[in-house]
């Protein structure tokens, strides 16, 4: 006979002190190999900052009421003339003061237009879950995990939306926003939810061609050498209302940090855990000064490099190690990032008119 327990994925294995069958003790002080399996956090918002309790968001918003399949309209003076026509990859600074995650910089509104948040409900109530991005007027790209809650539950797709725009969590309506209820939302095929480690990737289908503006534009695809060799060492951006170094479990507006990347090599020998949980289509970076870079509430989110004056994306937020005694992100260790040019042809097969 045989019994299965199952325990939130992101938390500790229990230690097993004993076994009692009909009252006879069948066994004490059973030990676990804790080598076996690493521990690592997806890098997803669980905890709900009202109640101090854990829940399956990280729940902001009590009154936006799932109404419509469709995008809400909004009034929005803000669009740009035939937005449509600026290319990926470009920014509008006419009225953007531009400043040069954890302990990341605070961005400002429309600094990266591309961002953008994932939410879904749960007992009626809606919840931040993950960052993403725009990659072009129909799609956006995030991780896989994010859609499984922590016991490995698939989200149902017609509880997820998605929020365009968006600069301060607690005001998804602001003007300028627009709020969309996908068409479809797509996990990988090889995304394996039990290890969620590789091909951790999501597409969501849009069900109409949105309309950019100065706070909602596309990144562009990754074009040129797929080798990761040729990324390495090189600075790029990542952004996200993650956990921030106050310990708040997400920040209500958007913060950025530059991290490098870091040869598989690099990667390997600094911790045994990274040989179970990177692949051929993930890389790693970070500084390993315990202070920047993504952490939980900032999975699926961009990890940009400026190319030719656009910006591009190259990763999506996947996966860290966690800091001893908790469920935190342990930011003295490298990040895993999926990397979004093995996924370029399927990407590519959700909008057929989409040309990079």
């Amino acid at each position: 006979m045989v019994y299965e327990w199952i325990f939130p994925s992101q938390q500790s294995l229990p230690d097993v002190r004993s076994i009692v069958w009909n009252g006879d003790n069948i066994c004490d002080n059973t030990s676990v190999d804790r080598k076996q399996k690493p521990h690592l956090v997806k890098l997803f918002a669980t905890y709900n900052d009202y109640t101090k309790e854990r829940s399956l968001t990280a729940e902001i918003i009590e009154n936006l009421e799932a109404t419509t399949a469709a995008p809400v309209p909004l009034n929005n003076p803000q669009t740009i003339d035939d937005s449509n026509t600026v290319g990926c990859g470009k920014v509008d600074l006419t009225n953007i003061y531009v400043p040069l995650v954890l302990e990341g910089q605070t961005i400002e509104r429309g600094q990266w237009p591309w961002l953008v948040s994932v939410y879904s409900y749960s007992n009626l109530r809606l919840g931040f879950r993950c960052g993403a991005t725009l990659i072009s007027n129909k799609l956006v790209v995030t991780a896989a995990h994010c859609f499984f809650d922590v016991y490995n539950r698939q989200v149902k797709p017609e509880d997820v939306l998605i929020i365009l725009g968006q600069y301060n969590l607690k005001r998804p309506q602001d003007q300028g926003t627009q709020i969309v209820y996908p068409e479809s939302v797509n996990i990988h095929p090889k995304y394996q939810k039990l290890n969620k480690i590789d091909s951790d990737i999501a597409i969501i289908v849009m069900p109409e061609r949105i309309r950019f503006t100065t706070y909602i534009r596309a990144a562009c695809l990754w074009k040129g050498p797929e080798d990761k060799n040729s990324i390495v060492g090189r600075l790029g951006f990542i952004a996200g209302w993650g956990r921030d170094e106050n310990g708040n479990f997400f920040t209500e507006l958007p913060k950025q940090s530059e991290i490098p990347v870091v040869s598989d090599e690099v990667c390997l020998r600094s911790h045994e855990a990274f040989s179970r949980i990177t692949s051929d289509v993930t890389f790693c970076a970070g500084w390993r000064n315990g202070t920047e870079g993504p952490c939980n509430g900032d999975s699926g989110g961009p990890f940009v490099f400026e190319r030719d004056g656009r910006w591009t994306l190259r990763g999506v937020v996947s996966t860290s190690l966690i800091t001893d005694g908790s469920n935190t992100c342990n930011l003295n260790e490298y990040v895993v990032f999926t990397d979004v040019t093995k996924f370029t042809d399927w990407i590519t097969t959700f909008d057929t008119d989409y040309v990079y």
